[in-house]
């Protein structure tokens, strides 16, 4: 019996559905609740590339949505990339899965379209900035891809093609989340929902080559969905499909980004990689990890900075400033 039966007795996908599928590349962006959870749906379902994207280490708060990794990952401060690589290849050898640690920016999200050239771009970010970055970027490259986002019991799915409204013309700003989900938290339904849906929809689109074209939201403790047509909110002056500005696209150093989850990031020249800082607990060719006080830092090696455990802008420049010298 074939491992992949059962879905291939679903007589929306079938056989050609299958058969697409393992010929497909897929780049993930964020290997964290949604990310990981994508992944692991996707190798389980005989994906052919599975190309996922972090540079993020697990930790201990990760676990109770982020069900593809356990305490060991934390204990030995793995990148979640390979985790990921490591966990799906116990599940499925036969998915080739590709880690690229790294943040991703305009620049690099280019080299890798043109690098994977992947059937769909799937995000698994806890940022808006980093989105409207896939939007405008995978816009340019006529590449479909399906965004998801997840905040306490609510959750929303929407995968665009561009034969239909782009995410900057449902959200010409993006809203403020940001600074909420740090004290919200997240129940790990929701996260888990959001990924499956993201799922379908890529199920759909190798299945029958199209997406729903329906914006999805739900509260997942409420048991309320509501699915709206997209067609309505296409948007001319958008600055993405309408006026093709791609403000995203536009690079913007030394400036302090709110994250998810009391998380802040800050891109530097890539020589402050080679700087010696007091305080580092580890140290690879990759990454460093910083204790700053209550915070925790992560310094990347193309000088890219997050910090996690601060709630405010003030005071993640604050920390910035005493640990490189550097005025932000």
């Amino acid at each position: 019996m074939s491992r992949y039966d059962r879905q291939i007795k679903a007589s929306q996908f079938g056989e050609q559905g299958q058969d697409n599928l393992s010929k497909s590349k897929f780049l993930i962006i964020g290997a964290g609740a949604l990310g990981s959870t994508i992944s692991e749906i996707l190798a389980r379902s005989g994906a052919g590339e599975i190309i996922i994207c972090d540079m993020d280490i697990v930790s201990l708060s990760n676990l109770h949505r982020q069900s593809l990794y356990d305490e060991t990952d934390v204990h030995q401060y793995e990148l979640k990339v390979d985790a990921v690589k490591r966990h799906l290849s116990r599940i499925n050898k036969e998915v080739k899965v590709t880690p690229i640690p790294e943040e991703i920016t305009s620049d690099n999200l280019k080299q890798l379209l043109e690098k994977f050239q992947p059937k769909i771009v799937i995000d698994g970010t806890d940022n808006f900035n980093t989105r409207y970055v896939i939007n405008d970027i995978c816009h340019q490259f006529r590449i479909p891809w399906i965004y998801g986002a997840c905040l306490g019991s609510k959750g929303t799915v929407y995968a665009i093609d561009y034969s239909v409204a782009c995410l900057r013309c449902l959200l010409p700003d993006p809203p403020d989340t940001g600074e909420n989900c740090s004290i919200e938290g997240i129940l790990p339904q929701t996260a888990h929902l959001t990924a499956s849906l993201q799922v379908s929809e890529v199920m759909k689109y190798i299945a029958q080559g199209r997406f729903s074209n329906h914006f999805i939201t739900f509260d997942s403790f409420n048991m309320n969905f509501k699915s709206t047509e997209a067609t309505f909110f296409y948007n001319n002056n958008c600055k993405t499909c309408g006026t093709h500005d791609y403000p995203a696209t536009m690079s913007d150093t030394h400036n302090v980004t709110k994250m998810c989850y009391g998380k802040y990031s800050i891109k530097l020249p890539s020589n402050i990689f080679h700087k010696k800082i007091p305080n580092t607990v580890k140290s690879t060719s990759l990454f460093k990890i910083i204790k700053a006080d209550h915070a925790t830092v992560h310094l990347l090696k193309d000088g890219r900075i997050i910090i996690y455990d601060v709630y405010s802008k003030a005071e993640a420049k604050s920390i910035i400033s005493s640990l490189f010298t550097i005025s932000v």
